[in-house]
């Protein structure tokens, strides 16, 4: 945005650590990669006949002494862990966006969000106020809040009268401080509940099956009077939150599409319950996991019950800290031989929705044949899902959106999940309940297994996958995976180690669909000895070679490890996500790069990740 952009006046009025959410992950991302995950937030908020340009100038000014979000640079203290500094001022500028163009350029440029503030204002041909927002410092709530202050502020000014705004606004400082101080044992328990409770939480919704690495993404939005309609009147007649509502119609559409009993998605979900947290713009959205049991063929009110008693039961230890979750997860992956790159989760937004009285006589499957669906193929830098439903507002009526990986079960189950799940809540709706066999026969083209496909840890699992990934191995002559008594075994020919052909499989590049380890390798060496285990059990190991070294002593010097073993995983020698930007840092002053803050959270040893490094390339002298 060249001279356009705002910037700091003065220096750093306050700092403190990055509080829990949404902002530490696109910290992580800024910190290793130069951009966030997630696209700016942008508003557009009109500015009343009568308010000059000054006064628009004070009213952004206002904002943002209000709102110190809106003055903050992320970067990281002397020890590379996430810091925020607040800044004492922002110089404003309101540029004229005068195009398309440059409204989209303005929208969706980056932030250098180290050294200048997240976000930027200006002002339309027709005089509204346009502002967009990096993701690091607030959420879809957090902008609506800002919407809410700045409509107010510009509504005063055209009134002549003092701007009605609460009196005490919550800053992410003073929330980020007691999280890590008075909110600390609240954290821990939450973290030992989780660190159960994923033990037993599936691997993935999908097939475990072939994934292309930077595969498309089908995208999927129908929008549905129908589902609309049934949604008001379900909430009515079941007494339920239009929220829980639709969760229970996709996780009966998911059961049903791909046969499945068990099934956990993320729910995107807004920590505001404490006062410090309700005005709060800061980013403090976070993806709460919910597992439901779907065994015994539920109706769709139980699954409803079921639904709501999980969130209950997640809603209680939703205190975690973000990057300790993670690296919870990341540990209990590499125990159990699984790895999930990309996220699954539901996110809802029903603001908008009319949920008033509908006429008694309109029977919503009569509205069916007036649904649309629209379909494309993209491939952005944010698509990094397996599995994407939403639901949300436009004018009144819902849209249901999904979004798959189109490597791993294909381009129809998109559009085929929406209509299901569309199909589920309006059927539901005729009687106020739907059985499970009736839903199963809405579904117009189910998934089904292959026959080289079989169960295994509640999800669906292609040997043959397994078994050509192994044998992408140089040194496996021959692999084959079967199923045996509801486990899968590996026969593999070759002189590796069970715990190395584990390492491997967990470490191979697979796109965005999830990975799972046999649970039994047998071995048949070159000299007929035949070697077999689980591959969980590795040896004490020293680095070998000069990337091993450098990697060893990068993980030790940024987490001030003593010697951390090579066999172990970035996350079980003791490292932390928040130091990973930092490991990446002093591999690059060693010479090496090739991994990313992904690569370090997988299940695999530092082993396989040293084999993953290259020497830098020489870089041009400026």
């Amino acid at each position: 945005m060249g001279e356009e952009l705002m910037t700091f006046s003065g220096g750093p009025q306050r700092t403190g650590p990055l509080q829990s959410g949404l902002s530490q992950l696109e910290w992580l991302s800024y910190r290793s990669g130069g951009h966030g995950v997630f696209p700016n937030l942008s508003w557009s908020v009109a500015v009343p006949d009568g308010v000059s340009d000054d006064a628009v100038s004070g009213v952004v000014s206002t904002l943002l002494r209000r709102h110190e979000v809106l003055r903050t640079a992320f970067d990281a203290d002397a020890d590379g862990r996430p810091r925020q500094s607040v800044y004492e001022s922002v110089l404003v500028s309101l540029p004229r966006i005068a195009d398309g163009d440059s409204r989209r350029l303005f929208e969706e440029a980056p932030f250098d969000v180290e050294s200048g503030p997240p976000a930027r204002f200006g002002r339309s041909p027709g005089g509204d106020l346009i502002f967009s927002v990096a993701h690091i410092a607030v959420d879809g709530t957090g902008a609506w809040i800002l919407v809410a202050d700045l409509t107010e502020l510009l509504a005063a000014q055209r009134e002549g009268r003092a701007a009605r705004l609460s009196a005490r606004v919550p800053q992410p400082v003073d929330r980020a401080v007691h999280e890590r101080e008075g909110g600390r044992p609240r954290a821990e328990s939450a973290l030992r509940y989780w660190n159960t409770a994923l033990q037993d939480f599936p691997v993935t919704v999908l097939p475990v099956s072939r994934g292309n690495p930077g595969a498309d993404i089908v995208r999927a939005t129908l929008e549905s009077p129908a589902a609309s309609l049934a949604l008001a009147s379900l909430h009515k007649t079941l007494a339920a939150t239009p929220a829980s509502v639709f969760t229970a119609a996709v996780y009966t559409a998911l059961a049903v599409q791909f046969g499945r009993d068990r099934l956990g998605l993320s729910l995107t979900w807004s920590f505001r319950e404490f006062p410090s947290t309700h005005g709060m713009a800061a980013a403090v959205f976070r993806d709460m996991p919910l597992l439901v049991d779907l065994g015994g063929e539920p109706s769709f009110s139980e699954v409803l019950r079921r639904l709501q008693k999980a969130v209950l039961l997640a809603g209680r230890h939703m205190s975690f800290d973000v990057l300790e979750f993670h690296e919870c997860a990341g540990r209990v992956e590499a125990e159990r031989g699984s790895f999930l790159p990309g996220p699954e989760a539901i996110s809802l937004t029903f603001d908008g929705i009319e949920l008033g009285s509908a006429d008694p006589g309109t029977d919503p499957r009569a509205m069916l044949p007036d649904s649309r669906v629209s379909t494309e193929r993209t491939n952005e830098f944010t698509d990094v899902c397996n599995l994407y439903i939403s639901a949300y507002p436009v004018d009144g009526q819902l849209h249901i959106h999904s979004r798959i990986d189109a490597s791993v079960v294909g381009a129809r189950d998109s559009t085929g999940l929406v209509r299901l799940i569309e199909a589920i809540l309006v059927h539901a709706s005729v009687s106020g309940d739907l059985s499970f066999p009736a839903a199963r026969s809405l579904a117009a083209d189910p998934w089904r297994p292959g026959a080289r496909w079989t169960r295994a840890d509640g999800v669906w699992v292609d040997l043959d996958f397994l078994a050509d990934r192994l044998q992408e191995h140089p040194a496996v002559d021959r692999a084959d995976v079967r199923e045996e008594g509801q486990r899968i075994t590996a026969y593999v020919s070759t002189d590796l180690d069970p715990w190395e052909l584990r390492d491997f499989l967990l470490s191979t590049d697979n796109g965005r669909n999830a990975v799972l380890s046999p649970h039994h390798f047998v071995i048949r060496r070159a000299d007929a000895v035949t070697v077999s285990g689980s591959g969980a059990d590795r040896p004490m190991l020293a680095p070998e070679g000069a990337a091993g070294r450098a990697l060893r002593e990068a993980v030790a010097e940024a987490n001030d490890l003593d010697g951390p073993t090579m066999a172990g995983t970035y996350l079980t020698v003791g490292g932390r996500l928040c130091l990973a930007p930092r490991v990446l840092a002093l591999l690059l002053d060693r010479g090496f790069e090739g991994i990313a803050v992904e690569d370090l959270r997988r299940p695999t040893s530092l082993t396989a990740l040293a084999g993953r490094l290259r020497r830098c390339r020489e870089r041009p002298v400026a």
